[in-house]
Order: C-alpha cells, then structure tokens, then sequence
C-alpha cells in the first residue's frame, strides 16, 4: 500500500483500497460517492468529504481518463469500519502500518541536524577540540576533506567561521626513479 502526500495531506489511491478489500473498483466507487452524498447532506455537522476523499483520476491501459479517490487515513477508517471478518482486519492493519510509516518517513525528512549549546569559553578550547578530533581522524587515515568538513561542522557548532576551502589536496607530483647502471665486470689484465 502506497501512502501519497497530496498538499500535505495523506491519502491512498482508491484502486489499492479495492485491491487489498478484494472488491472492485468501480463498487468502491460508488460506496465512497454514497458517504460523500450522506456527509454533503448533514452539513450542518461540519463534515468535509474531503477530509475523507479526494476526487482524482488516472489514466487507464488505453490512454483513457479514469475517475478514483485518493483516500486519507480518516477515509480509510471509515471503509474499515464497514468491513467485517478476515478482509476488514487485514485492510486496517495494513492501511494503519502504511500511514505510520509516512509519518515517520516524513518526520525523518524534515529533521535538521541538532546543535547542542556548548560549554567552551575560550577559542584555546575550540582549538583542542579540534586537535582532539583530527589526531584519530589522521590515523585512520582521513583524507583532508573529511577532516575538513569535521573541523568546518565543529567550527558552526561552536560559532566559529572558516573560510572556504582553507584545505587544499595538492597536485600529485610525477616522480622519476633513475635506475643505476648494472656494474661492469673488469676484464682481468
């Protein structure tokens, strides 16, 4: 089940809602357009069938233009809760599962990296840091980009600026290995 964001809001393609109901589409259809009918009706409660249900379309195998819903997670619950047995516990779990790991997916890409205030006082003590951090980055074996981009992320964090590229990798220099001449055996007089 694929979980789409739709202007900020989630929603399920309603082929997939009849796929994993094992219903057909088009009867879906028609349930979901009976729901917005009945909440249309009692406006005076404020339901917004779009809230449930977004109308949309795809194109079929033909190039044709198709009605569906894009359904939320409150669309969702309300199907399920017209289902009943085997087929109405699998769809909830699997819609409820499908949801969350959006949630979370969209969580996890908003995040920006956390910095912590710091106790040092003193540049001498952002220094030592910065000794204490490239000395095992060195003997591991960090080429000085890494060690680089360490010491600029320490430098922010502390509020320290850096110029732009204050480390440069040299050129590698051709060398040339002269190679003596194999001795000559005297001749002996």
């Amino acid at each position: 089940m694929t979980v789409k964001n739709i202007h900020g809001q989630q929603a399920i393609d309603s082929r997939e809602v009849a796929e994993m109901v094992e219903r057909n589409h088009k009867e879906l259809l028609r349930d979901i357009r009976k729901y917005i009918e009945i909440m249309e009706k009692a406006n005076e409660r404020n339901f917004a069938p779009v809230d449930f249900f977004i109308e949309s379309s795809y194109k079929d195998s033909k190039g044709e233009t198709r009605p569906c819903y894009l359904i939320t997670k409150k669309g969702c619950d309300m199907i399920a809760n017209k289902l009943t047995g085997e087929k109405g516990v699998l769809f909830t779990a699997a819609y409820v599962t499908a949801f969350e790991e959006m949630q979370r997916a969209m969580q996890f890409q908003y995040q920006q990296p956390a910095f912590y205030p710091t106790k040092a006082t003193s540049l001498g003590e952002v220094a030592s840091f910065l000794r204490e951090i490239r000395i095992p980055m060195e003997k591991a074996g960090q080429p000085p980009e890494a060690v680089l981009r360490q010491v600029e992320l320490t430098c922010k964090q502390f509020g320290a600026a850096t110029i732009p590229d204050y480390v440069k990798v040299g050129p590698f220099e051709q060398m040339t290995f002269y190679l003596p001449e194999p001795p000559t055996q005297r001749k002996m007089p």
